[in-house]
């Protein structure tokens, strides 16, 4: 039976779900706390920087219709051993699923205090739920995916509006009066905007599903452009009025469910935290889910997993246990963003320098992408992309503590270790590079 294909809207629906989710709703105070009243900005060129990292994979996507999304692009323009590492980092991103638990958990003990003794198990309960959802198929997450979308951007819009309507009733001006806007100055607002880029990830997440999508070509990268606007645009919003409802002292930090208990009586708060916070933690993780399994399926197909894994079933169950330790051990939010992007940021580097020539390198393909982009602006592109990355990477690197910088950089380095023996094994084959047409 031929399983459903994702229209146009399903993509941008799967986009902006895969962005606003668990980055927003626990990470919006950490914006604050680190840029103060700049924090919109902050959000802007966060997005920015994301959109530059992904410019790439979405030309790509408009010029190769691949089984296996990202990791196939990197396959076509990588060696074998820098193939190998990403696809092994590809795995590693697992372990930020858990942000996904984590959150859904702490706004269930926000609904139901009883519960905040209980939220390592209820956030691996959850886990369990969406990993079991995403093996089900891509026609009840579309389902799943579109109505949690819509209800999650009406409550956003809702706290927008009631927000603003708070500002102007309450003076809120009066209680931040003499804070500056870059509230510790210009190394603090850049940290901003290498933690908020973790706000603006998941978009991506769309061009992985070219095997299952309606004219993939065309609809992926126009579904991603789209998206991206309009969650710069619901970010931006949510930064300006968020770091305006208090004093620095009284925002900072706090979860956009605590600022939204400011604005919002009591019915709507509740429909804020079912129908917003929790719909976006779930869409995100949903889209998740179901982008990162061909990937994985993949990976495996070309020899750097067991075969094992590409069977989807397999898939998710590692994926589950991979989002599920880092609960277990009681990781922080801003640690487990903070680990997970540091190779994924080495590896953003080394690719964009080897896909500069992407023009030359596939030159038929290139002519017939259908976006009107010259080379020299593609490149252009490319270098902020990388510029972008380096920062992101470093100040992602700086607020960790030691033993997890040092953990950071180990487990970095073995990513690219076990990649070279993998290729010295012979047990790599990699075919997964196929044009779908």
């Amino acid at each position: 039976m031929n399983e459903k294909k994702m229209s146009f809207m399903d993509l941008v629906f799967m986009g902006m779900g895969g962005c606003i989710g668990a980055g927003i709703f626990s990470m919006l105070g950490v914006g604050i706390g680190y840029s103060g009243r700049m924090v919109w900005l902050a959000f802007i060129i966060a997005m920015i920087f994301k959109m530059s990292q992904q410019v790439r994979m979405v030309i790509m996507s408009s010029m190769f219709s691949l089984s296996c999304g990202m990791y196939s692009q990197q396959a076509l323009i990588l060696t074998p051993m820098l193939t190998g590492v990403s696809a092994l980092t590809t795995l590693v991103s697992a372990f930020s699923f858990s942000v996904f638990g984590i959150s859904l958990a702490s706004y269930t003990a926000t609904l139901i205090p009883a519960l905040a003794n209980f939220q390592k198990p209820l956030a691996c309960a959850y886990l369990a739920l969406f990993f079991f959802i995403g093996a089900k198929g891509v026609d009840i997450f579309a389902r799943i995916q579109n109505f949690l979308g819509i209800s999650k951007i009406v409550t956003l819009g809702m706290f927008i509006v009631f927000g603003m309507m708070f500002i102007g009733k309450n003076n809120t001006a009066a209680l931040y009066a003499g804070e500056p806007f870059m509230i510790d100055g210009i190394g603090s607002f850049v940290m901003a905007i290498a933690l908020m880029s973790f706000t603006c990830d998941g978009i991506s997440n769309i061009i992985n599903m070219a095997q299952v999508t309606e004219n993939p070509k065309k609809n992926i990268p126009k579904a991603w452009l789209i998206a991206s606007i309009a969650c710069a645009t619901i970010y931006a919003l949510l930064g300006f009025v968020g770091s305006r409802l208090g004093s620095h002292s009284t925002v900072a930090y706090a979860n956009l469910g605590d600022l939204a208990r400011m604005v919002l009586p009591g019915a709507l708060f509740i429909f804020f935290i079912i129908g917003g916070a929790m719909a976006s933690l779930c869409t995100a993780l949903l889209g998740g889910v179901t982008g990162y399994a061909p990937l994985i399926q993949g990976i495996a197909q070309d020899g750097w997993l067991p075969k094992s894994m590409m069977k989807k079933s397999n898939v998710m169950v590692v994926m589950a246990v991979g989002a599920v330790l880092p609960v277990i051990f009681g990781f922080s939010l801003d640690d487990i963003v903070a680990m997970i992007m540091v190779p994924g940021m080495v590896l953003g580097v080394i690719v964009n320098l080897r896909a500069m020539k992407l023009p030359e390198q596939y030159p038929t393909e290139w002519a017939n992408t259908g976006l009107n982009i010259s080379a020299g602006m593609y490149r252009l592109m490319m270098w902020v992309s990388i510029v972008a990355s380096l920062l992101t990477g470093v100040f992602s690197l700086m607020s960790l503590t030691m033993p997890l910088i040092i953990g950071t950089v180990a487990a970095t380095a073995f990513i690219f270790w076990y990649s070279n023996y993998c290729i010295k094994s012979g047990k790599v084959n990699i075919t997964s590079t196929t044009d779908l047409g």
